[in-house]
């Protein structure tokens, strides 16, 4: 097995060019990878990236929030500039020290249903930034995010950042995750929401989100649809009468298909509520 630990991007982005046998598998901070007990080490050895600064640090630029891939989960709960709902759900990434180690772009690439990073980003807009020696392409989240540990990540692409556009960090989000315990249990079910308000009082622009309860989290379009143009009194009714059609939950040891079903109503209808009594609070966004 060979590790390597890169000193500048090109380096790395070299390293994953070289035609092996076997590929390089990226290591950041190493939380899941070292968790998963049927890991072996890659034949192609390891690059690792936490220590490249340029995939480090949270900044406004060109209209967007760029969040370098290798940002931990401990930078971004402290970030003033990132939306609430992001902000609350790298506060529920596992204990202190997973979310000090732990990476967004590790996250991301290691394409867990139950991330609890992606409905956040999901309902925010958010793109990837995919950097190889053949240039650098964006891709929207949704598209990234091709199934259960599956993503369209080359063997030779580095995920170098998320984008959010500033129109999309606009109005009251909310995190929520319904889990067996409370610590650093896997979500059962997590919901994410963002909504905006208009001068008339009613929802302008919905966005919502679940993971855990599909292979990969999804936004749930059907839903959006009939909350925009409801007043704060209608969202309950229209959240439990919907039949959440994106969702394609599973039984398992954690719940069962009907139970996530059952608590995707349950989180989302709480997110709103939450974005609605701060909303009237006045609390900062």
């Amino acid at each position: 097995m060979t590790y390597f630990r890169p000193t500048s991007l090109e380096d790395a982005l070299a390293a994953l060019a070289e035609p092996l046998p076997s590929p390089r598998r990226v290591l950041c901070g190493g939380t899941d990878a070292y968790a998963d007990p049927g890991a072996r080490p890659p034949a192609g050895g390891w690059i690792d990236i936490s220590r490249l600064d340029a995939l480090h640090g949270i900044a406004p630029r060109d209209g967007e929030l760029r969040i370098g891939a290798a940002t931990s989960w401990d930078t971004i709960e402290r970030c003033a500039l990132l939306p609430a709902s992001l902000r609350e759900a790298a506060h529920q990434v596992g204990s202190r020290q997973i979310r000090v180690a732990g990476s967004v772009g590790g996250n991301l690439c290691h394409a867990a249903p139950a991330a609890d990073g992606v409905p956040p980003l999901l309902t925010l807009d958010a793109c990837v930034e995919l950097a190889s020696l053949r240039g650098v392409r964006r891709l929207r989240l949704d598209e990234f995010l091709l199934g259960r540990r599956r993503t369209a990540l080359a063997a030779d692409e580095l995920l170098t950042a998320v984008l959010l556009p500033a129109a999309a960090t606009t109005g009251r989000t909310a995190f929520l995750k319904c889990a067996n315990r409370d610590g650093t249990a896997l979500a059962v079910v997590s919901a994410a929401v963002r909504l905006r308000w208009s001068g008339r009082g009613v929802v302008a622009q919905a966005a919502v989100a679940v993971g855990a309860a599909s292979e990969v989290p999804v936004r749930l379009r059907t839903l959006e649809q009939g909350l925009e143009g409801a007043r704060p009194e209608s969202l309950s009714p229209l959240i439990r009468e919907s039949r959440l059609p994106e969702l394609a939950p599973i039984d398992d040891v954690r719940g069962s298909a009907s139970l996530r079903r059952h608590l995707a109503r349950v989180a989302v209808e709480r997110a709103c509520a939450r974005c609605l009594q701060e909303a009237i609070d006045g609390a900062p966004a």
